[in-house]
């Protein structure tokens, strides 16, 4: 939803990779100098049109939103009034310029002029583009989260945009445009990696994994020397991004006003997208928040008994007439008398490939490209042996009533990943079969890319959203007094 011809997501993909740029060039300057600003970079403030500095609200209306973002607040003030600000707050059309005025004294003099006109003319038009809220994704402490919350630790791009509209919903700033030169360099590094990954690294991932194997020379395969690149290439993209977007959110990126610093990032008050959210989003959003140890505990920690009560009063609540009602309380109390007297051996659910340690994760790398049983097989063996190094007892039972729901996702995770594997195993036997008959060239593309893809982005999302979030009324003070909120 741009203002312009072109696409949301091509249009913040483009201005997301500029600011990835920025991103590298902050980096690498405030890494040289310790990060202390430079003289240049405290001279680099750019004046936002005045509409915009006057946008900016109070504390008393920051207090009363239950989710806004938040700001650190500024502890060095430089003698024009300035602050050096991170990069949750440093917006593009900021750092824009102020790494366009690094430059500028290595272009000769007599191109300045035409220099600074082009400046200010991409200044002006990064300021009169705007882009919905929808198509951006944000950092977890924009939302506030602590560095212990488990959306640090559980996210993908996928699930941190869908945590990123929940709380845009539950602040009513769903679909409401923010200017591009208001954008954060947090936000747009999040959603170029957003974007990044559903169109390259999601696509390419795919198509390796469907990828014939050609011609097989001992071990290996000409497929798999092809695949090669992509299986480092998107691996090392993953790293490049985690390291860029938590470099980028503390460190001191430039030199802003706290009223430019207040206004960072906002949408826009004077421009409006036409959007309604379907009400049972609103409902969603209105009753969960960050997920935070201690205090409000991740719906993923919640037991499968909870769910089912949780849902079943929802389902009466909407229920069209009381006979409806009393037909869902009917069939809910059959569901809890047989989930509490069916047992099941919660710890010989492997743990979840997320929870592996540095060593686990390196060790199921390596078991992966074992023939045959590399990969959920391998990683199920994993996942058993962290359990018994927790000390968790191989036989101990516990109702379905009382599984968490973690619990029960990863089980269903193995499950489908070990059923895939499976059936490619079943396939790769008919490719070789085949491939006999055709001098030994195997050309039949393999499904496992596709039939796999439901649980790796459909399952491990909807896993992560939920270790993201809590509900509102399971919220604690620090003192251990509940917050009161609405429930279904």
């Amino acid at each position: 939803m741009i203002t312009f011809g072109e696409t949301a997501r091509a249009r913040a993909l483009r201005i997301g990779t500029a600011a990835m740029v920025c991103g590298l060039l902050v980096v690498g300057t405030t890494q040289s100098t310790g990060g202390v600003p430079s003289a240049s970079d405290r001279a680099s403030v750019v004046d936002l049109p005045e509409q915009v500095l006057d946008r900016s609200t109070t504390v008393d209306e920051e207090s009363t939103a239950p989710t806004s973002p938040k700001k650190s607040p500024p502890t060095v003030t430089s003698p024009d009034g300035t602050v050096c600000a991170p990069g949750r707050s440093a917006t593009l059309g900021v750092v824009f310029s102020a790494v366009f005025d690094s430059f500028l004294p290595q272009i000769p003099a007599e191109h300045r002029g035409a220099a600074r006109a082009a400046k200010t003319k991409a200044l002006s038009g990064l300021h009169q583009m705007t882009i919905s809220d929808l198509a951006i994704s944000m950092h977890p402490s924009d939302f506030g989260a602590s560095d212990d919350a488990p959306i640090n630790t559980y996210r993908d791009p996928i699930s941190q945009w869908i945590v990123t509209q929940l709380m845009n919903v539950k602040d009513g700033d769903a679909g409401r445009p923010i200017r591009v030169d208001n954008l954060t360099v947090s936000q747009a590094v999040e959603t170029a990696w957003l974007y990044f990954y559903l169109t390259a690294v999601i696509p390419l991932t795919m198509a390796k994994d469907t990828m014939p194997t050609f011609y097989s020379v001992g071990p290996t395969s000409l497929g798999t020397l092809i695949t090669l690149p992509i299986t480092i290439g998107t691996a090392g993209m993953k790293l490049f991004y985690k390291a860029i977007s938590n470099a980028v959110v503390d460190r001191c990126t430039a030199q802003m006003t706290p009223a430019q610093i207040e206004q960072a990032g906002r949408p826009d008050p004077d421009l409006a997208f036409t959007s309604q959210v379907p009400s049972i989003i609103a409902d969603i959003a209105g009753q969960v928040s960050i997920a935070e140890p201690g205090t409000c505990p991740a719906v993923a920690d919640m037991s499968l008994g909870r769910v089912v009560e949780r849902t079943s009063e929802y389902l009466q609540a909407v229920a069209p007439n009381r006979g409806t009602a009393a037909e869902v309380k009917n069939r809910i109390r059959g569901l809890k008398q047989f989930m509490k007297i069916t047992l099941v051996p919660h710890n010989l659910i492997p743990a979840d490939p997320a929870d592996f340690s540095t060593v686990e994760t390196l060790l199921s790398y390596g078991l992966g490209v074992a023939p045959y049983a590399g990969g959920a097989l391998t990683d199920m063996l994993v996942g058993l042996a962290h359990n018994l190094a927790k000390g968790d007892k191989p036989g101990e039972m516990v109702p379905m009533w009382d599984l968490t729901v973690t619990k029960s996702l990863t089980a269903a995770y193995f499950a489908y990943a070990l059923t895939t594997q499976v059936i490619s195993l079943i396939q790769d036997q008919a490719a070789s079969g085949l491939a006999a008959t055709m001098g030994g060239v195997d050309l039949m593309p393999r499904i496992k890319g596709v039939i796999n893809a439901p649980n790796t982005y459909g399952l491990v999302v909807f896993h992560n959203v939920l270790r993201s979030i809590c509900l509102d009324e399971d919220r604690t003070t620090v003192a251990g007094t509940g917050v009161s909120a609405t429930r279904w």
